[in-house]
């Protein structure tokens, strides 16, 4: 008597398993595409929160020693330390930076838009991006785009007397 390793394959079933595959690939690329778009959905986060930190950081220094820039000034230098960081970004166009200061003692509203501040001002630094996935499906479900926000706010240095 013979001993048979594995199983002997009846006719037919080859084709039962080229049908249960071609059922289960379009599930299983949807699993694998949306783990890529999620996954460069939290990477374009992070590099945008990264843009809004060292243009903050960079606002609470009070320098104006930027290069890139045609006019001097803190707010450019400030918008071209963002748009440094955000070079991997895919649609680096739809990324917006603005920037608003708090004054010094009382940080009352409404803050001052547009404006780094004075020495010992609170500066807030924000930067907005319209994320688009690249998988169809999921552009569809969040209609073409995701807004994505973020800002970091730190208090300027007292590059001179604060008052």
């Amino acid at each position: 008597m013979k001993t048979m390793i594995g199983r002997i394959k009846r006719r037919g079933e080859y084709g039962q398993s080229l049908a249960e595959f071609s059922l289960l690939l379009p599930l299983i690329a949807l699993i694998i595409f949306g783990l890529v778009d999620v996954a460069r959905a939290m990477q374009t986060y992070v590099t945008l929160q990264e843009a809004a930190r060292d243009g903050t950081r960079y606002a609470v220094t009070g320098r104006i020693d930027c290069t890139g820039v045609a006019v001097q000034s803190r707010e450019n230098c400030i918008a071209q330390q963002v748009q440094d960081r955000l070079v991997s970004l895919n649609n680096i166009g739809s990324a917006t930076t603005t920037f608003r200061s708090w004054n010094y003692p009382a940080y009352a509203d409404p803050p001052t838009e547009n404006n780094a501040g004075d020495q010992c001002d609170a500066v807030e630094v924000q930067v907005n991006y319209t994320y688009q996935p690249i998988t169809p499906i999921f552009r569809a479900l969040v209609k073409n785009s995701i807004p994505m926000v973020a800002r970091e706010r730190l208090v300027n240095e007292p590059f001179g007397t604060c008052s």
